[in-house]
């Protein structure tokens, strides 16, 4: 497995500063895992933008996004992410996002869009199992029990 972390922070970030780490690896051929850790916000998008961009050039067919650790995602962050899909499809990638549709970190609406656009997944174990079974052409995709489901408003 091959390991590249992307982290803001070094040197130390003034008070009050958001903060980030985007873990890279390659957990098996032709995919990468950037696991986001912090806060997604226009500060830290710069760094998450640069993490995003890598596997692309290291012609991994396959990205996964693993968002289960994400302390709260703005608007900027899910622009990122759009960004992301529009750039690993022009390449034939597959492209995949794992989040926890309860999370109470990400916007019940930036859920709603990520699973109109991505193919979602509450576990990075079955992200990755998609991605074997995913081909490398555009709209060759996995089968659709994959979708997380919507979450519904409790009163």
């Amino acid at each position: 497995m091959i390991v590249k972390d992307w982290s803001r922070g070094t040197p130390p970030c003034p008070a009050g500063a958001s903060t980030i780490t985007a873990a890279m690896s390659q957990p098996q051929p032709n995919t990468t895992v950037c696991t986001v850790t912090g806060k997604i916000s226009r500060d830290t998008t710069p760094l998450l933008r640069d993490a995003l961009t890598d596997p692309r050039r290291d012609n991994n067919a396959h990205l996964v996004i693993d968002l289960s650790a994400v302390t709260s995602m703005d608007a900027t962050g899910l622009y990122l992410l759009f960004e992301a899909l529009n750039e690993h499809n022009l390449g034939g990638g597959h492209l995949a996002v794992v989040v926890d549709p309860r999370s109470q970190a990400i916007p019940e609406l930036h859920i709603f869009a990520l699973e109109a656009a991505f193919d979602l997944y509450r576990e990075l174990a079955r992200a990755l199992h998609a991605c074997t079974n995913a081909g490398t052409a555009i709209g060759i995709t996995t089968p659709s029990d994959r979708r997380l489901p919507t979450r519904r408003r409790t009163s």
